[in-house]
């Protein structure tokens, strides 16, 4: 069994509107997000503790809400609700699921590399502590609610190939095939890039990000091989931003990734 990670406990009060005690039998982990990027956990917490949890109403309704586990935006995992009792947030699972809170970052609601790490590190840790499979019984809280509904995690559930990702990154960390400093953040702008690419067309560099003769530096002949920086997406053919600072076409006619 894989060790826990450090959870900081953050205890919410017995109380009607997120915290009602009533038992849980858990079969299901479910993903949330917090709703706006960069919103970091403690404030989540102190929402779902200190507000919600007292009586606040929107118009003329209570709110019902709260959360198992939030994530921070550097990996701060906080517990707020036992995983033997129900929390409110995932509609009709809530009698069955354990609902993860977790903070994103940037227009596309993607997560930081600490926030990624802790999120693999908990849910794998929580399927071997309730003997889940990470593949089968890790969910988004549109699985069961639908998109017309709510689209939560709204990153995992626009790009479910990264979900898909999500759940083998758990699972091989439960089977023991990866280590916790193993994970790699599968949702980060940079998740694809190549560390190096080699030339296997001559080409041109540039000074800037664009293809314009006056921006030309020099030319990358075939076999050179070079680190790569950064992508740069653009309009048209995206161009990677070398560690000397030029600029080189990503096209697969002039460039390859280097081992």
């Amino acid at each position: 069994m894989i060790k826990k990670p450090n959870v900081i406990e953050k205890w919410q009060k017995r109380n009607k509107y997120g915290r009602p005690g009533t038992p849980l039998s858990a079969t299901k982990i479910a993903i949330h997000y917090t709703g706006k990027p960069d919103v970091d956990g403690d404030k989540t917490v102190s929402y779902f503790n200190n507000v919600v949890a007292n009586g606040y109403k929107i118009g003329n309704r209570y709110i019902f809400a709260s959360s198992h586990y939030v994530i921070g935006l550097g990996g701060e995992i906080y517990q707020l609700i036992p995983t033997n009792e129900i929390c409110y947030a995932t509609n009709s699972a809530n009698s069955y699921a354990i609902a993860i809170e977790v903070a994103t970052t940037g227009s596309d609601n993607h997560y930081t590399d600490a926030t990624y790490k802790s999120m693999v590190h908990l849910c794998a840790w929580l399927c071997s502590y309730k003997n889940l499979d990470c593949k089968k019984d890790i969910i988004t809280h549109t699985d069961v609610v639908g998109k017309k509904y709510k689209l939560c995690p709204i990153y995992m559930v626009k790009n479910p190939d990264k979900m898909q990702q999500f759940k083998i990154d758990c699972d091989n960390l439960k089977q023991g095939k990866i280590t916790v400093n193993d994970i790699i953040n599968c949702t980060s702008p940079n998740y694809n890039i190549p560390k190096m690419i080699k030339i296997i067309h001559d080409v041109n560099y540039h000074k800037t990000p664009d293809f314009k003769n006056s921006s030309i530096a020099g030319i990358a002949l075939c076999g050179e091989v070079f680190t790569v920086s950064q992508l740069v997406k653009r309009n048209g053919t995206d161009m990677y931003k070398l560690k000397s600072g030029y600029y080189i076409t990503t096209h697969a006619k002039y460039v390859e990734k280097y081992k």
